[in-house]
């Protein structure tokens, strides 16, 4: 690889927030969050939190927000304090279940792709005041009605940093200053066609870059690799892979209740095996080649079945691997809207420029690139650690305990 690429590297990795983990090169490499599991939705059960993953992955999941409506602000303490309602009881899931215990409280996901700018799935978003119902005011640009389904954009808050941190834990609140209002939606699309939103924020998002994003859809087909990372269910930030486009350039239709229904419009959207759940909707999904963002995560198939070994319980619903089902219920994908179809209302920004120059020299493998120089970087510094020698009787002081810690 050229030296101009591993430049970029080395410069991309320094601006990075994880990048501060410099001398931990295990925690950048493989993340800090304790064991992994898997089970089962399209295949194994994919998800999985922000602090198992790799400082590259990391730095794109921090440009990602989950959308509120309850919570509350501490103005004494200057924070914003989740809810406590637990995964297990917003959906009466079994107790074998993942993430059961993690707090259920965002409603949607959004992500930064400007200054003050959020893209998000239309029906998330109410494109009116609720005051004003009849004659809609809070937009800039054209849009499609969403009259029924989604938030007021005066009701919505949009937070950053709902995860489970490094160190496997999750805060019981977040600064006051991570919570962004809705202040207007400047396009929106929902009924009858894409569906998609772009919310200008209340004021400019500190310390989080915008993602970058595939223009044109450009080389986006059948088996391209995917990532996708949001809020299952409403839960802290999860990222899963393990994920390709089913289909990406054909209509796809589905049997619903008997009826024919079109699943995927070939001119604005794109079936996927991606393992995503309600409150997804909104989610960036990423080319796990090219780091780009290929789509908004917006409608799937069924999250969850009885549980016929625990009565009165849910558990996750299990499907092929190889999504595509004819009928509707059966695994038939989750569907995107191309990032293409918003992308006018999407201003360029300098992290767009910086990954579309590194996967050129990279021919389009930004990501396996990068991954594997980064494992490079952590096995020379490993190599170079001086021997550790025990110091007797000594006790290394113990980091202080969080607040609250859900598992």
């Amino acid at each position: 690889m050229k030296n101009s690429l591993k430049a970029l590297f080395v410069l991309t990795l320094a601006a990075l927030p994880g990048a501060a983990l410099a001398g931990d090169p295990g925690t950048d490499l493989r993340g800090d969050c304790g064991n992994i599991r898997q089970v089962a939705t399209y295949g194994q059960d994919n998800r999985e939190d922000y602090c198992s993953q790799n400082v590259i992955l990391r730095d794109l999941a921090d440009s990602v927000a989950g959308l509120f409506t309850d919570g509350s602000t501490e103005p004494a303490r200057g924070e914003y304090v989740f809810g406590t309602r637990t995964l297990r009881d917003k959906y009466s899931l079994s107790e074998s279940q993942r993430f059961v215990n993690q707090p259920a409280n965002t409603f949607c996901t959004g992500f930064l792709v400007g200054e003050d700018l959020i893209a998000t799935a239309g029906h998330c978003v109410r494109d009116h005041h609720k005051t004003d119902a009849a004659a809609p005011k809070d937009h800039a640009g054209d849009c499609q009605e969403n009259l029924s389904k989604g938030r007021y954009c005066e009701d919505i808050k949009f937070v950053f940093g709902f995860r489970k941190e490094l160190g496997g834990w999750i805060p019981r609140s977040v600064p006051a200053d991570n919570v962004y209002k809705c202040a207007q939606v400047v396009t929106h699309s929902f009924r009858g066609g894409p569906d998609y939103a772009i919310v200008k924020l209340d004021r400019k998002v500190a310390g989080i870059r915008p993602l970058a994003i595939n223009r044109k859809n450009a080389g986006l087909s059948a088996r391209t690799p995917l990532l996708v990372i949001g809020h299952p269910s409403g839960i802290p930030l999860k990222l899963a892979g393990d994920a390709r486009v089913i289909a990406a350039s054909t209509d796809v239709y589905v049997n619903n209740a008997g009826m024919n229904m079109k699943w995927v419009d070939k001119g604005y959207s794109f079936l996927t095996n991606l393992d995503t759940f309600h409150c997804n909707s909104g989610s960036p999904v990423f080319n796990l080649d090219t780091l780009l963002v290929e789509g908004i995560l917006v409608s799937g198939d069924e999250d969850y079945e009885a549980d016929p070994d625990n009565p009165g319980r849910n558990r996750v619903t299990n499907f092929p691997q190889d999504a595509g089902a004819a009928d509707l219920g059966k695994g038939v994908g989750e569907v995107c809207t191309k990032i293409s179809v918003p992308a006018a209302s999407i201003p360029a920004n300098s992290r767009e420029a910086t990954m579309l120059d590194m996967n050129r020299k990279a021919k389009g493998k930004l990501y396996p690139v990068m991954l594997e120089m980064l494992r490079k970087r952590a096995a020379d510094q490993e190599s170079q650690q001086p021997a550790i020698i025990p110091i007797p009787n000594y006790v290394p002081p113990q980091k202080p305990k969080p607040d609250v810690q859900w598992i």
